[in-house]
């Protein structure tokens, strides 16, 4: 056995001597901390070239959205100028794209387009076309789009037409152009009395096929018409087909201005004079003519008294039972 005290710890399992392992430069009392190594910064990826300012400029002409009722034509402009100081030339875009509020049920819309220097317009079959056209610095230069809404559109259904030109290098111009649809106010016109019973009708047909006639207006001082709000007129021409008193359609469209004042409520008694010449539309009497004797507008409520009667007898109505015929003359009521 050596006299040598045993190291205490674990040795090396090869029998080995162990060797300490040196202590790091710091942990001498005094001595001042060597800062790693700092790796070297990666190479720095170069940098993009700037795109050009642009100097083109696509503009609408009139609407930058149409609204359009089905089966109705519109045509949109856009007027492309360059700012540059020389002429040249630019490449011009166009791509056409539907949405619709049903998906995979929107009808397509044609577009066809008038480029510059053309005479007549050119339906965009392939949805995107290209063309390039010759500019002077300060001159516009347009490009026309006619539109048709197809008679099966949906509400919310839109076409864009999306315009994009470029000069060389430099950032391109954009522009978009869109037709949305709406729906349309029609008139119906129908036998005089029969007003209600043919909105019933229709109302019960567009119950089970919606999305052609949303609304149904019978106004009571228009006699011989229903309104509908519907999308097309082919739409509701068709659900009209059978409709007992119906007489068919007014062609064209009806204003909302032109519906308005049947939507106000009026006095009913606004407009009559004592000793104008009437016909009861309603109560007993109804058919009879008779002339105003006395008007009272809080109770609205109008006294006449029946022309053929053999003892004239006083007969408070409604106003609203009674129809205009001749104006006599006297004071008005109130």
């Amino acid at each position: 056995m050596s006299g040598k005290p045993q190291d205490e710890g674990i040795g090396l399992l090869t029998g080995e001597e162990a060797v300490e392992p040196a202590r790091p430069a710091t942990s001498a009392p005094g001595a001042s901390r060597v800062p790693p190594p700092t790796p070297a910064a990666p190479a720095a990826a170069p940098a993009p070239k700037p795109e050009a300012p642009g100097l083109l400029s696509l503009k609408a002409a009139d609407d930058l959205v149409r609204e359009v009722t089905a089966g109705t034509d519109a045509t949109l402009s856009a007027v492309l100028t360059s700012a540059h100081t020389e002429p040249g030339s630019a490449a011009v875009q166009v791509e056409v794209a539907y949405t619709s509020t049903y998906p995979g049920e929107g009808a397509e819309w044609p577009v066809s387009w008038l480029p510059p220097g053309k005479r007549s317009y050119s339906e965009l079959v392939s949805k995107k076309e290209k063309t390039v056209v010759s500019l002077t610095p300060g001159t516009p230069v347009s490009f026309s789009f006619a539109i048709k809404a197809p008679v099966g559109v949906r509400y919310g259904d839109r076409v864009e037409v999306r315009l994009t030109a470029q000069w060389e290098n430099e950032r391109p111009a954009k522009l978009v152009l869109a037709c949305a649809a709406r729906q349309a106010v029609l008139a119906i016109k129908t036998s005089r009395g029969y007003e209600r019973e043919v909105a019933d009708t229709l109302l019960a047909r567009a119950e089970e096929k919606r999305d052609v006639v949303f609304a149904l207006l019978v106004p009571a001082a228009l006699r011989g018409y229903v309104f509908a709000e519907g999308m097309s007129f082919e739409g509701v021409h068709e659900m009209l087909k059978g409709i007992r008193k119906a007489r068919g359609l007014v062609a064209g469209e009806t204003t909302l201005k032109e519906v308005e004042p049947l939507l106000v409520p009026k006095i009913t008694v606004e407009g009559f004079v004592e000793g104008a010449i009437v016909e009861l539309i309603a109560g007993p009497f109804k058919g009879e003519k008779a002339r105003v004797r006395k008007i009272d507008q809080a109770k609205e409520e109008i006294t006449v008294e029946l022309i053929e009667a053999v003892v004239p007898i006083p007969v408070t109505v409604r106003g609203d039972h009674v129809r205009m015929l001749e104006k006599g003359g006297g004071k008005s009521g109130g």
